[in-house]
This record gives structure tokens, sequence and C-alpha cells, in this order.
């Protein structure tokens, strides 16, 4: 879309400027109009992404307390695409999982959304110790040191 622009652009400016009265440069020019407006938007899709991933990590890290299971952009787009769930480990206890998915939206010109949902799966057997974390999680407060025990 943008080489048509770039290419009516040039066809406009060849009326002005006798440089571009050429079949050379009317390529160059549309070519180099082109890759200037795709090189700008998708800059601004990777910064997007980055201070999205960000945002997830950070709500991992407090999640988890476990500043080590960081997503890249790259692993982030992946679990949008695949819709698989990643797996998360809180205080050595399997069960949490990372879902991540774009929101679709009923308007053509919307901006893009993104849900990123934490999902709680107890384990098979076990499960009323599993229950006694949770509620251990739920009831201390950031910092809390003490434990309670049942």
């Amino acid at each position: 879309m943008s080489s048509i622009f770039g290419m009516m652009l040039c066809l406009f400016l060849m009326i002005f400027l006798a440089g571009l009265r050429s079949f050379g440069a009317l390529i160059l020019f549309t070519f180099c109009f082109a890759a200037l407006l795709t090189v700008r938007s998708v800059s601004a899709r990777r910064r997007f992404m980055r201070g999205l991933t960000k945002r997830v990590n950070d709500a991992i890290a407090e999640v988890t307390n476990r500043p080590g299971d960081q997503l890249s952009a790259k692993q982030f787009r992946h679990l949008a695409k695949s819709g698989e769930k990643l797996p998360l480990v809180v205080s050595g206890v399997p069960g949490l999982q990372l879902h991540v998915a774009r929101a679709s939206t009923l308007e053509k010109n919307a901006p893009e959304k993104w849900v990123a949902v934490f999902t709680v799966v107890p384990p098979e057997n076990g499960t009323a110790s599993f229950d006694r974390l949770v509620a251990a999680a739920i009831n201390a407060g950031p910092g809390s040191a003490h434990t309670n025990v049942a």
C-alpha cells in the first residue's frame, strides 16, 4: 500500500522536479518511500511488543517470585499465535499456567488488544495441600514471612 502511495507521490512530484522524470528515479523513489514507512511501522510494533512483554514479565515475577521465568518478545508472540499455555512454578509447586491471546474486537480500525490470563490447575493428587498453599498465598500480604499451619 505504501509503495502505491509512494509511486503516486512520485508521479505528482515529476511535474515540479525534473530529476524524477525517469523510470529509474520512479522505482528508486517508490522503493525508498515504501521502505521508510515500513521500517517505522515495524519498529513501532516491536516497541509495542517489548512493552507488552515487559508488563507480562513483571506480572510473572510478582506471581511466581522468580525473576528467572522471563519471556522474550519472540516467545510471547509464539504463545499468542500457537495458543499454548506456559506452565509456571510457584514456590516449587507446579500448577500455574499463562495463556496469551489477542482480543477480538468488532470495530475495523480498533487498536490491538491483548489478554494475558493466569490459570491455576490443581494437581491430581494432593489437592488439600495445594488448597492450603493457595489460601496461604492469598492471606499472606506482600512481604509477610509468617506461615499458617492447619
